[in-house]
Parts: structure tokens; sequence; C-alpha cells
């Protein structure tokens, strides 16, 4: 929450391995930019900090910086003129050279006076001078122990490097002087890259919602898929890679066999997808599998309407080549059994005369084969009318939601975010891509 009477304002929160910096952060933001994508690639984000104190080089970047660190040591001192010693307790001497020992005495500290190269080379007087022991043989004596501080020079860990983890948010306070602000988790991300430039002197961290040291795009592997799913193939994919799973598809197509040749796992579940017409996102180190038509059937959550002062900048698209398809036809002839299966797909208010795409690929059934002609129907036809708008920052513009958008004639309709990306650099604005939703299939 906000004081209602504040003016309204944009705030990044940032969090560094689990550390909230966004206090430091603040002072030296240039630029903040989050791409959030509806489907076929991954969330990404770019830091932009002006470093001309050279803050962030220092206490970022450096591998080479040390720090002094004190550590105490233990250790037996000299035996030698002067020293306090312990004397473990033996034979006592009335020379330093005597066959036989004059007496025998307990242990205790002693202050040595005389040390040479004798058979009973060190003589002993008692710690404050009054008391004469006589010399002692070298293996009842030892120097007395203590305890010193040693300074080592302790090399920093490299701070911002790739791989680690950090989680961003853009908070927009009091958007409505009702005091109440909206927040967008950006989510969870690792370093891809840093780069520094100058002059001026600036830093630029740049990170992906991929793990970077997750198997899932740097591993290539050959694998035979045998009497599975889709669901399942993702599910072992997205341990493998320490990731978890959103399927959220009623269609969860079955395989009898499918082969991964050296390939990333990644680009092998893409295809699959693909092939199966399910999209696929990677956000926050999850994996998600969904039907984009449930999503186009969703109720608007926003209205775009032209002329409105939100509006920056608009563009409009429509295009026919390999995108104005009436009908998808699907035909696979079993090479064993010559069994020929075959489906068309038509929505009810396609065109009559409009072209078929036809579609030659292994199915099982009939079902399955209308099925793949629909959704394969859906993935050519939905790029025929697209649109960008530039808006003032809205967190409420995010990939998979649609918009209505009114007054612009031949282009008005429902639209689906297919990438909105979100900046801020002094102000705060928001960039959407859209395509038309599909209406019928």
């Amino acid at each position: 929450m906000s004081d209602k009477t504040l003016a309204r304002r944009t705030a990044v929160k940032l969090y560094f391995k689990g550390a909230d910096i966004s206090k430091d952060l603040s002072k030296y933001l240039l630029s903040l930019s989050f791409t959030d994508k509806e489907e076929d690639e991954t969330d990404d984000i770019s830091i932009s900090l002006d470093d001309r104190e050279g803050k962030w080089i220092k206490d970022w970047l450096n591998t080479n910086k040390t720090k002094a660190k004190e550590q105490a040591v233990t250790k037996k001192g000299e035996v030698k003129v002067g020293n306090i010693v312990q004397f473990k307790g033996g034979p006592v001497y009335i020379s330093s050279s005597a066959a036989e020992p004059t007496v025998t005495r307990g242990a205790s500290k002693c202050k040595c006076t005389i040390a040479n190269s004798n058979a009973h080379p060190y003589h002993l007087i008692s710690q404050d001078g009054k008391k004469v022991y006589g010399w002692v043989n070298a293996e009842d004596v030892e120097g007395e122990t203590v305890t010193q501080k040693k300074t080592t020079a302790k090399k920093n860990e490299k701070r911002a490097f790739k791989g680690t983890e950090i989680h961003a948010m853009v908070i927009q306070k009091n958007p409505y002087t009702d005091g109440k602000d909206k927040v967008l988790d950006c989510g969870v991300f690792e370093i891809d890259s840093v780069n520094y430039t100058g002059p001026p002197q600036k830093l630029t961290i740049k990170a992906t919602s991929i793990p970077y040291k997750t198997k899932l795009r740097q591993t290539k592997y050959n694998k035979t898929w045998e009497n599975t799913t889709l669901k399942n193939m993702a599910q072992k994919i997205a341990k493998r890679s320490s990731m978890k799973l959103m399927y959220l598809s009623n269609s969860n197509p079955v395989y009898k066999r499918r082969e991964q040749r050296n390939m990333t796992d990644i680009a092998f579940l893409k295809r699959m997808c693909k092939r199966a017409g399910i999209s696929l996102k990677i956000t926050s180190k999850t994996i998600v599998l969904f039907d984009a038509a449930d999503y186009e059937k969703k109720a608007e959550v926003k209205k775009i309407k032209a002329g409105k002062g939100n509006i920056l900048s608009y563009s409009f698209s429509t295009k026919t080549a390999d995108t104005a398809y009436s009908s998808c036809h699907v035909v696979y002839t079993d090479p064993d059994t010559k069994k020929k299966i075959e489906a068309t797909y038509k929505p009810e208010n396609a065109n009559s005369d409009g072209q078929t795409l036809e579609i030659k690929q292994k199915v099982s059934s009939v079902a399955e084969a209308k099925e793949l002609a629909r959704k394969s129907l859906r993935a050519k036809n939905k790029g025929e009318t697209t649109a960008e708008f530039t808006l003032i920052g809205d967190v409420d513009y995010v990939a998979g939601i649609t918009v209505r958008v009114y007054g612009y004639g031949e282009f008005n309709g429902k639209y689906i975010v297919e990438q909105a990306t979100h900046s801020i650099t002094g102000g705060y604005k928001v960039q959407i891509k859209l395509r038309s939703c599909l209406e019928g299939y």
C-alpha cells in the first residue's frame, strides 16, 4: 500500500541471491527491460546501472580483490635463554654433564637461564627467579604454548557471475490515487551475461528464465522414447533439468516410439509440441505446456481504444501468404499395413473457396488426425493479423491475456498478447505484440 496523497510512480524491487538490494540499486538504475513471451521462447530481463563511481565493477565483478582476515594460530614457543618454558617433570642434575641426577621434580613453568649442547642442556630457575631448579634433559622441556594472530588474504568470489539467481518485480505505486499498488512479478532469472561499457561507465546485466547450468539447452541426447505421452516426456525432461512442469492442455498425445537424435531437450520438446499443436513457454524455472486456443477463449482483460492518451504508438499488419487457409487435410498411410488414415478440419466460418493446408504426418486414428488438422490450421492462420502498441506503463499487460481493440476499422477485434516488454528508463512504458484471436477453432 502507498499513501494515496502521493504522486503515482514506478519502483523496481530486485533480489540478488535472495537478498533485497532494491535500496542500493535505486540510485544507480538507468534502465530495466523485462520481456514476457507467450510461447516458444524464454522470458528475459536486462538491467543497466550507472557506474561512474566504480561501485558495481569493484564490488560485483572484481575477482582479484582480496580481504584481510585475522586468524588465531596456536603453536609451541622456542626453548631459549630468557624464555618461559614448560618443564614436564623429571630428573634434575647439578651440572650439564653430571652422570647422575640429584633430585626428581614435578612439572612446572620455569625460566631458562643457560642453554648449551651438553648432556643436560638447559638450566632452569623459577619464573620469579627466587628458586634454582638445576640442569635438565632436553626431552623434559618444551616451549610455552603461545597464541598469535595471523592475517591472511582471502580472494572474494565473483558476485555477478553467470548462473547467479535474481528475482525482479515492477511496482506501480498509487496508480489510481487510491493508495493501492499494482505489482508485476517478473519472476526468477539466472544471469546469462554481464557487459561493462563506457564512458560513461555502465554495467548491464542480462538474465534468462532458463537456468544457466541446466542440461535443457546445453546437453545433446540420443534417446528412444517408447510407449509414452507428451506429458510424460515433458515431466522427465523437466526433472533432469531440475525444473518444474505445468501441463495445462486437455490434449496429451500418446506415442509408441519417438527418436531424440543428437538434440537438446529444449529443441526436442519444442519439436514435439509443434507437431502436437501445443504451446511451450519457459518462465521462472518452470516448463509450461498449454493450448493457446484455451487462452484466446478467455474474457478480455484490457481495452485499447483509438485516441486515448495512454497510446504512444501503434501499428497493424495483415497478410495472406501461408496464413489464410480455409481447411486442413491430414493423411497418413501405415507402411506395414498400407492402411490409410485421414481427416479434414474446416471451421464453420471458413471461406468456402480458400486454400487447404495439406499435412502428411503419422497418426494412429481418425480422431487424432482431425485434432492434428485443427491445431495445424490454427498454427498457420494465427499470424494473419497482428498489431503492436506502445503504451504508458501498465503492469496488467502480460503475455497470454486477451484485449479488445476499438476504433481502428477493419482491425477492430479481440487479440491475444504474444509478448509484453516492460521498460523503465526514466519513465515507464510497455510495448505489446498482439495477434488476432481465431474464432471457431
